[in-house]
């Protein structure tokens, strides 16, 4: 629900910042007598109320009153890279089952309990942490927690419950394998981390075949642990009853076994190397290529991320504007920058037709080595300010993307006063120092690629690049 109703207020924001992607070829100046952008409304930052129990759980809580609802994750640190050797992609069936039962309820009872108050309960795994989501009336508030806690605490993996999950994870995976986008993540992961954790994309059918109510308990006692987690609530609630609420309901918490262990910092980049995933009969091919980079502490976060935003991070951005407007080669080409606890990832990607596989990705390599070889124009870095800017104010209109925010800020080591910080430090960003992350990280020669694709049709062009390694993932 929520990705529905993001999309269209995130293509107002492109379209606002990027005028000339509404052009389907050469770019027309705006009309003079168009009034200029205003100025930018700042994020209304809300008073965060930090505190700790004294299990050791740290608390955010953060007044918004006027609506009636209230959203609490619980994010824990433990996902797919604690998973243990050999159960490589396991946080995914354990995030899947936690919600299927606990000591005291049924999966039925959970979702009855929080029907009585309109609630709801999702979890997900990550590369790093494992969270539980509830939200619902703000006059429920203390029934949510309470589920929260329970499931947090308690959760009891029933057998059959189990069963069905591995069931349904089988199916997904065959589904998954079936397509380019999953082959082409996993080979690139592999190529980009070697025997890192963050090189998991998801887990093996023997791995999921092998999983047992037994160790999922296991796994779920060491990694829930009150020391290791955070509690963020937001909404309409009274911040004095909802502590005393959630020192109630996770009082006497603790992990059992020995915890996790701390994930090692990310690789580096490596040299260029060109990788080939054969799919016989495509008609396209996927390019995925990317490196390491820096955790979002890091000085060059921002300028790295503003520099994404001129190469491929928007719709009307250099790598679009060349792959897909000017050359017709995909629909769409675009990059990102994402973080993790312990580094971040450039990541890139087109599909493309085979005819056109080489040349686009020459097109690529021009433009990632432009990036650090010329400095953006005035008007790309103001584009691209406005566009960050404008995508994060929206993004944090509502209360459960301020709490997912938070909690995201927590996992990538930044205080709760980063919520305010972000278009700040986007608008400090200069244009040497877009030029200086442009030669740290889209040298072409530091990037490893991938394409998936009729390996027969693309091989003899993509050599022309350098030697090529087929992989099968």
């Amino acid at each position: 629900m929520k990705k529905t109703a993001l999309v269209p207020a995130v293509l107002l924001v492109a379209l606002a910042a990027f005028p000339a992607i509404l052009l389907a070829g050469e770019e027309k100046p705006l009309p003079k007598e168009l009034p200029p952008f205003g100025p930018d409304s700042p994020l209304p930052v809300p008073t965060i109320k930090a505190s700790k129990l004294p299990e050791g759980l740290t608390v955010w809580l953060v007044q918004r009153p006027g609506f009636p609802m209230v959203t609490a994750i619980l994010t824990v640190r433990g996902g797919t890279a604690s998973d243990p050797r050999g159960m490589e992609g396991i946080s995914d069936t354990l995030a899947d089952t936690l919600n299927e039962g606990t000591a005291a309820r049924t999966s039925k009872q959970i979702a009855e309990d929080l029907q009585e108050v309109g609630g709801t309960l999702s979890t997900n795994a990550t590369s790093d942490v494992i969270q539980l989501t509830v939200a619902g009336l703000a006059s429920g508030s203390t029934r949510l927690l309470t589920i929260l806690a329970d499931v947090a605490r308690n959760a009891s993996f029933p057998v059959q419950e189990v069963e069905l999950a591995k069931a349904n994870a089988l199916q997904g995976l065959e589904v998954q394998a079936s397509t380019p986008e999953f082959l082409a993540q996993k080979a690139f992961a592999a190529a980009v981390y070697d025997d890192h954790p963050y090189r998991t994309v998801a887990a093996t059918p023997e791995t999921i075949a092998a999983i047992t109510p037994g160790i999922l308990k296991r796994e779920f006692l060491r990694r829930f642990r009150p020391e290791r987690a955070l509690l963020v609530v937001v909404g309409d609630l009274d911040a004095a009853a909802t502590g005393k609420t959630i020192g109630k309901v996770f009082a006497g918490w603790k992990g059992q076994g020995e915890a996790p262990a701390p994930t090692p910092p990310s690789p580096g980049a490596k040299a260029r190397q060109l990788l080939v995933v054969s799919r016989p009969g495509s008609v396209q091919s996927l390019i995925m290529l990317g490196r390491p980079t820096v955790p979002a502490t890091d000085p060059e976060y921002f300028p790295l991320l503003v520099a994404d935003t001129v190469f491929g991070g928007a719709f009307g951005s250099r790598l679009s504007r060349n792959i897909r407007e000017d050359k017709g080669y995909s629909y769409g080409a675009y990059s990102s920058v994402q973080t993790r606890e312990e580094g971040g990832l450039l990541q890139v990607r087109a599909d493309v037709r085979n005819e056109v596989t080489a040349a686009t990705l020459l097109e690529m390599f021009y433009e990632l080595d432009r990036m650090g070889a010329t400095v953006p124009t005035s008007e790309e870095v103001a584009k691209a300010k406005r566009y960050q800017g404008g995508l994060y104010l929206l993004r944090n209109q509502i209360q459960g993307a301020v709490a997912g925010t938070l909690a995201t800020n927590w996992v990538d080591g930044l205080p709760p006063e980063a919520l305010g910080d972000f278009v700040r430090k986007v608008n400090a960003v200069t244009v040497e120092q877009i030029r200086q992350a442009g030669r740290d990280f889209y040298a072409s020669r530091s990037q490893t690629i991938v394409v998936v694709g009729d390996e027969a049709k693309v091989q003899s062009e993509l050599s022309q690049f350098g030697s090529t390694r087929t992989t099968q993932p």
